[in-house]
């Protein structure tokens, strides 16, 4: 199947609409680690008009082997690039937008909410051209399973949001790597509240390993943790502004207390 294919299924003709096909990847900073409102904050500021004129942008985000993964289809609401707005921006990897001549009003279609993190392109054409006319096509290479998380790497690059980490604990057929990788090991964690940048430093123990004591952060937001409580009763659903850290991987083997130890030194 081609995108093009994908996208009349839902009403988007590229035969009478003018789209774009856009593939996020910049060497200056791991676009992967963007929340979605980051990444959508990025793509609406260029230095360039390469939106004008356009119907929709097909957001996709760079994978290995020249592939992207469908971040979401935007309705194009600005004919021509303005300036750009000032924004307070706390996140340094956006700090770009400071540098920016172009600003695009881009709306999320919510039509194709339920293919987005799971359609996956193949990028013809140069890798380095970002952003392409469409036609011509791309081959829609997979779909993957509803839930499904970008595949687990290694444990010191794991860096997840509030729902990324709600998402691997509530589909785990569809994110197994995920859960054998967590599951396998001990360790010392970090919570950031992103809000306030106070760190909440934790351990983990016992046969399910991370992943037993992250599932009961996914529950409830705050684990039982008496500080992240006191901290939720006071702003109700404060947890979407946390991520999950690796600290330290440690053995299984290794009773409560020893990891406890390992974290408190």
């Amino acid at each position: 199947m081609m995108l093009s294919e994908l996208l009349r299924l839902r009403g988007i003709d590229p035969r009478t609409h003018k789209i774009k096909v856009i593939r996020h990847e910049d060497r200056r900073v791991d676009l992967h680690k963007f929340t979605r409102k980051e990444l959508e904050i990025y793509q609406s500021h260029q230095s360039r008009p390469v939106f004008d004129g356009l119907d929709y942008v097909v957001s996709f985000i760079g994978a290995n082997r020249g592939l992207g993964v469908m971040v979401g289809v935007y309705r194009v609401k600005t004919p021509k690039g303005v300036r750009p707005p000032k924004l307070a921006i706390s996140n340094r990897a956006l700090k770009r937008t400071t540098h920016t001549r172009y600003y695009y009003d881009l709306r999320r279609d919510n039509r194709f909410k339920d293919w987005e993190d799971r359609v996956v392109i193949k990028w013809t054409g140069a890798y380095v051209q970002w952003q392409q006319r469409l036609p011509p096509d791309k081959p829609v290479v997979q779909v993957l399973p509803k839930g499904r998380r970008e595949p687990f790497h290694q444990y010191s690059d794991v860096l997840l949001s509030f729902d990324d980490l709600c998402r691997i604990v509530s589909s785990p057929d569809a994110n197994a790597d995920w859960h054998t990788a967590l599951s396998s090991t001990a360790g010392v964690y970090l919570i950031v509240d992103k809000r306030s940048g106070r760190l909440y430093v934790g351990s983990a123990s016992g046969k399910k390993g991370i992943l037993g004591r992250w599932v009961q952060y996914a529950r409830n937001g705050h684990g039982s943790n008496v500080k992240l409580k006191h901290l939720l009763a006071m702003h109700p659903n404060r947890q979407k502004e946390f991520q999950y850290f690796i600290l330290q991987t440690l053995s299984r083997s290794l009773s409560r207390s020893e990891v406890i130890a390992v974290e408190q030194a």
